[in-house]
């Protein structure tokens, strides 16, 4: 086989794989808790259904929703998701990153989810070319993640950077890059903290709605696992709750921080972890004010700290450069903005993606208002990064005139000396007068003239 039939190859070897691991894993759970399930629950076999279900959570894993009898699932498990992203984007690092393998491998990855939406048991929701859109965009996005990081353009585009742009302004965006991934990733942690105080605060409540089905623990274990598929998706809610917007459950339940309306939930045991209202106003001042305090810890530390903007007003003795402080305040204003509109982008993507379809009527929408939540999220973090601007403009401003007071303060110093040591100098000429009378009045006393005394041999 000839260096230019490998890539293309590799390409193939790609999707197989990825499709064949990502199928197979959860093909075997989905086995595995069927059985437990039909065990434990009496009834038939619910083992046949797997591979139909398997197919089914595949494509709903991509973003395609499905209808089972009165059931509608159109929530994309987000868990599943980025585990698949990360499978193709390790196995493209590991086989191939070439665009002829790209192009391969997307195609067979089409075929192959067109042959499992033609075996699914369910009713897809989408249409045949949308359902292959997204899982197009899937791949690609699997495929980008592994490719770019190390291939030969980004290289070019970090070359043509460092030669053409100027190593402030790449700072710059560098930060602005930096503190998208802090924030998103300090928001997640802050969402899982939130969702496990809901777990731990009402777990009494969702062993109830276990009992209530009649669930044994090997079910009740199943389930639960089964249920982590939407962690990422459960996260996104608890910050939208945290931070003032809250979620809903269709026109059945609402939670937020001020109210927790809920009437007629179904008993899913998931349900019932979720948080009863804030009645302490000062605790929901202080959720709602998180993104705003985050947004000015990360701005007050980059705009001091050397190894980013290093804000100052230079050293005493220097001459004052109006033009640099300008310019050295210009530079975190991109920065910020671009994590800015960052942030509003990636979270209404993710809140739009945690949120979907159980039902067809009243829980047509269960999740999440993705601007709402982004508007609640994105608009304090860009307060605090401003605040935090502000801040250091005063701050130097207020050093500038420090400056300035003590510097009028060392030169009246000076003035005053001036002044005392000429006074000194007076009164020194002053008494230089009485010693010449006083000689004067000598020579008279003796009674001898000044043509007298020079007579005197």
């Amino acid at each position: 086989m000839s260096k230019y039939q490998r890539p293309w190859l590799k390409g193939i070897l790609t999707a197989l794989g990825a499709s064949v691991i990502f199928t197979v894993c959860l093909g075997l759970f989905m086995a595995l808790t069927l059985l437990i399930v039909s065990m434990e629950e009496g009834g038939g076999t619910l083992s046949s259904e797997s591979v139909a279900l398997t197919l089914a959570i595949v494509l709903l894993s991509q973003g395609a929703g499905f209808r089972a009898g009165a059931i509608t699932l159109s929530i994309v498990p987000l868990l599943l998701t980025f585990l698949l992203v990360w499978l193709i984007a390790w196995l493209t690092k590991t086989l191939s990153r070439s665009p002829q393998a790209y192009v391969t491998g997307l195609l067979l990855w089409i075929a192959i989810m067109w042959i499992f939406e033609q075996n699914v048991a369910v009713i897809l929701q989408d249409p045949v070319w949308f359902i292959i859109l997204k899982t197009a965009t899937v791949y690609t996005v699997g495929f980008l993640c592994g490719a770019l990081p190390q291939s030969q353009l980004m290289k070019r585009c970090v070359q043509f950077v460092r030669d053409n742009i100027s190593e402030r302004l790449a700072v710059s965006v560098k930060l602005g890059f930096v503190n998208t991934a802090v924030l998103l990733l300090g928001y997640f942690a802050i969402g899982l903290i939130t969702l496990i105080v809901w777990i731990v605060t009402n777990q009494s409540a969702m062993l109830r709605v276990f009992h209530m089905a009649s669930m044994q623990t090997g079910s009740r274990i199943m389930t639960t696992i089964c249920t982590l598929a939407w962690l990422p998706n459960l996260c996104l809610w608890a910050v939208s709750w945290l931070f003032g917007s809250g979620f809903a459950i269709g026109d059945l339940a609402s939670f937020t921080l001020w109210n927790d309306h809920a009437a007629g939930l179904p008993a899913v045991p998931v349900f019932a972890i979720f948080p009863q209202a804030v009645s302490n106003d000062m605790l929901r001042i202080c959720f709602i004010s998180i993104p705003l305090v985050c947004g000015l810890l990360i701005g007050i530390t980059e705009l001091f700290l050397p190894r980013c903007f290093a804000i100052g007003a230079g050293k005493p003795g220097e001459p004052v450069n109006v033009g640099r402080i300008i310019v050295q305040f210009w530079y975190p204003i991109l920065s910020f903005f671009l994590t800015s509109a960052l942030m509003a982008l990636l979270m209404n993507i993710l809140f739009g993606l945690s949120s979907g379809a159980l039902g067809q009527h009243r829980l047509a929408h269960v999740g999440v208002d993705s601007a709402a939540s982004s508007r609640v999220v994105c608009l304090p973090s860009a307060l605090g990064f401003s605040f935090a601007w502000l801040l250091s403009v005063v701050v130097v401003a207020m050093v500038f005139a420090m400056r300035l007071f003590f510097g009028y303060l060392r030169s009246r110093g000076k003035t005053s000396e001036n002044e005392t040591g000429a006074s000194h100098s007076d009164a020194d000429n002053d008494t230089s007068v009485p010693d010449i009378s006083n000689s004067s009045v000598s020579s008279s006393a003796t009674g001898l003239t000044p043509e007298d005394e020079t007579e005197i041999p």
